[in-house]
């Protein structure tokens, strides 16, 4: 005999759980390899947690003086993890996802140009924003 689903929407059945367990656990091996694959753009980000937002970048300027598209507009990779300062855990959203929430977050830039960097364009994803699209069931996939 079947239990009821509870009011909090919580099923205690096993084969529920279990069947859920096991497609979180073939996504996580998904990752893993497509990290292996060259699939998964990484950005360890130093700011996020100060500021709360992730900074996206989206253009770079060349040496030329010209914008060129960059960032998460060149990028081929299924996956976008964002690796805290301590590297204590990760937040991983598939960048097709991250790519629609860059599209409507505000526009920033990083001006500096420099040896080591050129200046670019980008947008400021809010982490909470990242959070909801991962824990939400409206992206589809």
């Amino acid at each position: 005999m079947r239990q009821a689903v509870t009011s909090t929407g919580y099923n205690p059945e096993f084969d529920v759980d279990l069947g859920r367990g096991q497609s979180g656990e073939r996504l996580v091996a998904g990752i893993y390899t497509a990290l292996f694959d060259g699939r998964v753009e990484v950005k360890k980000d130093f700011g996020a947690w100060k500021t709360g937002n992730h900074y996206v970048e989206t253009a770079q300027q060349g040496q030329d003086g010209e914008w060129y598209p960059s960032g998460i507009n060149r990028t081929s990779a299924e996956w976008w993890a964002i690796v805290g300062p301590d590297e204590v855990g990760m937040l991983v959203v598939r960048t097709d996802v991250l790519k629609k929430l860059a599209a409507t977050a505000p526009e920033s830039s990083q001006p500096i140009r420099n040896e080591r960097t050129n200046a670019s364009r980008g947008r400021l994803v809010r982490i909470d924003d990242i959070m909801a699209a991962v824990v939400a069931n409206n992206f589809g996939g």
